[in-house]
């Protein structure tokens, strides 16, 4: 084959798919095998076939060449008595023939009686005089045939005759085949097996590697580590028994962990991330804006779970810091705030404006009057019941948009009287506390839209009197369902089951934020209709940390 083909043949070979190739490569290696362990038995068995038949024609050339009654018709030429003695030698024996000849290898026996008298085939030059024995391998006058030459002693030792015995190779020939059939049967067996299995494990990698290339699993892998680095937020890959299989830099940097990144792959993640619940526990359900603690940095974590063909293969963990989830929560909350008050004013604007414009051409002066003043009087009120009850000017802020909010909804947002907030909970923020508020009010402001039978009130009720932080909202709703008291702080869970765009993570936030610091919620119906929201969160939080996952209904 020359170089060119060879090169082609090379070039062929790298396009069949890597399963093929790999099957192809298992043939041809079993294949070999095989061929090299037939030849290597056949060759052992030739060998020992041919020791084995040695033996047994010398052995029993010998046997022949020392009766006495062989010994005695040789001596005295009685051809007739040395067929009789050799007919009876030759019953039950495997030899195919046997030649008796003298001193000087003249025939005294041969099966053929027309051969007796004529000097003896393949007779080894001075054998008998040296009273040698030893083996022939030719065409005789029986035909081709493997012998043993063994002499025939007298009393004396002397050397008076030969015996010849041989075994034709025709018959050698089909022991051998007797026992090379059978062989290459079970070779060819276990060359159907290996076939079967190369095949299976062909298709075992190919299901394995997902039907790519090891080039295209290159790239792959490739890009998973560009794009593992190229993600702001911290990913942590796991397996099922909670090893590493991924790490970016950026998880790295958050939770203080050395570099490089190929150190803590294959770690168990509870010597690497503490506490590591979120990594191990149900790791087969995926979970959404978790609010966790990793190696103390608290963080908004994701959990998405990776399987392939019903089997779990582990999951990925996503995870930002809290701080900047909170900074950018502000951030929107503060404009949330001023797109809904500036909404507010400029509705409130036309409409005022449209009275005035009527007032002053009916030229009521007066009434004019009256209405700058009481309209600002009320507003001055509302700002200052707040300033006196709230310090907080977050959440003071966030109380004066909810009321022109649900003015311009056609609702009655009230503060019960007492309402007193000084101090809000330890450790936590201007802008968890007013998520939490806004997101009930919102929920209450849904309610009461929803039924037309109620008076169109809210009422809000803020203490910090006392060891807990208590916020109650009441409204004149349709109420919550009792089957979804147990579930309504879920992800997912909604009592806005026709809205579109509705997917329960206003009441799961809420939860999360008051779960985390060591709160409570409580739901009961509010008469005559409608629901109480009440939440209790501690001042101080637990010495312990610990944190209760269940929300009493």
């Amino acid at each position: 084959m020359t170089g060119r083909k060879k090169i082609s043949l090379l070039h062929f070979f790298r396009r069949l798919a890597f399963p093929l190739r790999i099957f192809l490569l298992l043939l041809v290696v079993s294949t070999l095998l095989i061929s090299a362990l037939g030849q290597y038995l056949s060759a052992s068995f030739e060998d020992y076939l041919t020791e084995h038949v040695r033996g047994m024609a010398m052995n029993q050339a010998r046997i022949i060449a020392s009766n006495d009654s062989v010994i005695d018709a040789v001596k005295h030429r009685d051809t007739h008595r040395l067929r009789q003695i050799v007919g009876k030698l030759s019953t039950g024996s495997d030899f195919d023939y046997v030649v008796i000849g003298d001193r000087h290898s003249v025939r005294l026996y041969h099966p053929n009686p027309a051969k007796i008298g004529y000097p003896m085939q393949w007779t080894k030059p001075g054998a008998l005089e040296k009273g040698e024995s030893y083996f022939i391998t030719g065409e005789g006058s029986i035909g081709m045939a493997m012998r043993a030459k063994t002499p025939i002693f007298d009393e004396h030792q002397q050397v008076i005759g030969v015996v010849s015995l041989g075994y034709l190779v025709s018959k050698i020939n089909s022991w051998r085949l007797d026992f090379l059939l059978p062989l290459a049967g079970v070779f060819v067996v276990i060359l159907i097996i290996l076939m079967l299995l190369s095949w299976l494990f062909a298709a075992h990698i190919r299901r394995q590697m997902l039907g790519m290339e090891p080039q295209q699993i290159a790239r792959v892998v490739r890009q998973q580590e560009a794009l593992f680095g190229s993600v702001f937020e911290g990913l942590i890959a796991v397996d099922p028994d909670g090893l590493i299989t991924a790490i970016n830099r950026n998880a790295r940097k958050m939770l203080g962990l050395a570099s490089p990144g190929r150190q803590w792959l294959g770690r168990y993640i509870g010597d690497v991330v503490s506490p590591c619940d979120f990594f191990t526990g149900s790791i087969e359900e995926q979970r959404q804006d978790a609010m966790c603690t990793f190696n103390g940095l608290s963080v908004i974590a994701n959990r998405g779970v990776i399987r392939y063909q019903h089997a779990l293969l582990g999951a990925i963990i996503s995870f930002r810091s809290k701080d900047e989830i909170s900074a950018l929560n502000a951030q929107l909350t503060q404009i949330k705030q001023y797109v809904e008050s500036l909404r507010t004013l400029r509705h409130e604007h036309l409409n005022w404006m449209s009275t005035l414009n009527g007032l002053l051409q009916m030229k009521e002066y007066d009434r004019v009057l009256a209405m700058v003043q009481g309209e600002s009087q009320a507003q001055q009120q509302l700002i200052d019941s707040l300033r006196d009850a709230v310090d907080d000017r977050q959440v003071a802020g966030l109380l004066f948009g909810k009321c022109q909010r649900a003015r311009e909804l056609g609702l009655s947002l009230n503060l019960v009287p007492g309402c007193v907030l000084h101090h809000l909970p330890q450790d936590m923020d201007s802008t968890e506390f007013a998520a939490i508020v806004g997101n009930l009010l919102d929920n209450a402001f849904e309610a009461c839209l929803n039924n037309p039978q109620g008076d169109k009130t809210v009422e809000l009720y803020l203490s910090d009197e006392g060891d807990d932080v208590i916020i109650e909202v009441a409204d004149q709703g349709c109420g919550v369902p009792e089957t979804l008291r147990q579930t309504l702080f879920q992800q997912g869970v909604s009592t806005k089951t026709d809205a579109q765009g509705e997917h329960g993570i206003g009441l799961y936030l809420i939860a999360s934020f008051v779960n985390r610091y060591g709160g409570v919620i409580t739901v009961e119906d509010n008469q005559p209709c409608g629901a109480l929201f009440s939440v209790f969160i501690p001042k101080v939080k637990k010495s312990d940390g610990t944190i209760s996952d269940d929300f009493n209904s």
